[in-house]
């Protein structure tokens, strides 16, 4: 069973999946921030729809009937019932070591990455490849479900296991555990493509809103350590 670090007292700690916490400033919020801006530009304009249909060709060349099971199975690590199930363990574990102030910063991240999901979903008309028709009138409801932009799974993927991958106790497997978590957001990823749920700019999307998610993390944990320490003094 994986190990966490004991004596890492701070469970907010969080860093994006491909690098480690120690090189996770706050400033880093504004690269994701404007990263999302581009990618949304993007999208919105239809810039990326070629390489899109692009990849989306080459995936469906390379569809197997075993492998549509395994990624069924697969895209669950990405759902909003995994989610929340893993949520609450990690609030758990937050509260534990250190106290509801952890668990709070830890849910109000997630929350604040899922909001702006929701709204880009709405901002911008990118349609799921699986879209095919689309009404002359739309519920916000319907227009949620058939918008794509940003990949809810590749998002919701990218926050929990880059929590995950942030908070591994140092020991000799400390880095294939941390591979493991990236792999699973990759393939969590691929699989929204592979399922023709999404396009490829739809789950890089969504992992740039977990990026700044877990940037949102460490950043706010930061000014609550500041503001206890002021209070302390």
């Amino acid at each position: 069973m994986t190990q966490i670090h004991a004596s890492q007292t701070d469970s907010t700690r969080a860093c994006p999946p491909t690098r480690g916490c120690s090189s996770c400033p706050s400033g880093t919020l504004w690269i994701w921030v404007v990263a999302i801006g581009v990618l949304s530009c993007l999208a919105a304009s239809g810039s990326v729809s070629s390489l899109d249909q692009q990849v989306a060709w080459w995936v469906t060349t390379r569809r197997a009937p075993f492998l549509d099971v395994f990624m069924k199975i697969l895209t669950f690590f990405g759902s909003s019932v995994w989610t929340a199930l893993a949520l609450a363990g990690m609030g758990v574990y937050a509260f534990r070591r250190v106290g509801p102030a952890a668990t709070r910063l830890l849910f109000l991240s997630f929350l604040t990455g899922a909001g702006l999901e929701v709204v880009l979903r709405f901002a911008i008309p990118h349609w799921r490849p699986d879209a095919a028709l689309l009404a002359s009138s739309m519920t916000p409801w319907v227009r949620f479900n058939l918008a794509g932009f940003p990949s809810g799974h590749a998002f919701r993927a990218g926050f929990v296991f880059g929590w995950l991958a942030g908070q591994l106790a140092p020991s000799p497997w400390r880095r294939l555990q941390q591979f493991s978590c990236v792999a699973l957001i990759g393939m969590v990823g691929f699989t929204r493509v592979y399922l023709n749920r999404h396009w490829a700019s739809d789950v890089l999307g969504g992992w740039l809103v977990a990026l700044l998610a877990l940037s949102l993390v460490r950043s706010w944990r930061q000014a609550h350590e500041r503001r206890v320490a002021v209070a302390a003094r």
